[in-house]
């Protein structure tokens, strides 16, 4: 009786689909995942989205405004804008906005929400999420600078050693979404301005 070597036997078909299907799902669960590594992007890519093009999902033609009301996980932040009257200011001119989602609306604490209610207030918070232009710098200039915004008062932009970006407390999601007018940054806290 020969005895027959099962590396030299030639693969069957149905060997070759089971190959191929684990092959094309391996494949698919590493597309899929390549945005969630996103301590792996350099800080600076949060605030020059463009560097990443390969994402065209974070990339739009229209305002910032008119991506906002387009994506449900800023329902709230859009739903605020409106009643403050902001959004307008966001479909023209040249903005970095700090964008709660609604998971950071939903957490503020209550004394925080009723004191953000009122309207004077709202446009204050609002404004203090927003900075006129896009904002530059080498990934080293970053740690410890200090953005003006449209409120006033000054942000805080720390990296930590891990390369997460901090806007104050809170902080920010890779990727960000680039607009016609400039640049939305997802950040997992309300900011709120000093002395609010």
């Amino acid at each position: 009786m020969l005895n027959q070597n099962p590396l030299k036997a030639p693969i069957t078909k149905s060997q070759f689909k089971k190959l191929a299907c684990a092959v094309g799902i391996a494949g698919v669960t590493t597309l899929i995942s390549v945005p969630v590594l996103a301590k792996f992007y350099p800080p600076m890519a949060l605030f020059q989205p463009s560097a990443h093009r390969s994402y065209p999902y974070r990339n739009s033609e229209k305002s910032i405004a008119d991506t906002l009301s387009q994506n449900t996980k800023f329902a709230n932040l859009y739903h605020e804008l409106k009643k403050a009257g902001l959004l307008d200011t966001l479909k023209q001119g040249n903005y970095t906005i700090f964008a709660p989602t609604n998971e950071a609306f939903n957490a503020l604490p209550k004394k925080d929400f009723e004191r953000y209610s009122q309207p004077q207030n709202r446009a204050k918070v609002l404004k203090y999420h927003l900075v006129t232009s896009n904002i530059t710098g080498k990934d080293q200039d970053l740690n410890g600078k200090l953005v003006t915004t449209v409120e006033g008062d000054q942000i805080k932009i720390t990296v930590d050693p891990e390369g997460t970006v901090k806007l104050n407390n809170a902080i920010g999601k890779h990727p960000s979404i680039k607009a016609s007018n400039g640049v939305i940054i997802e950040v997992d806290k309300v900011l709120m301005p000093p002395g609010l």
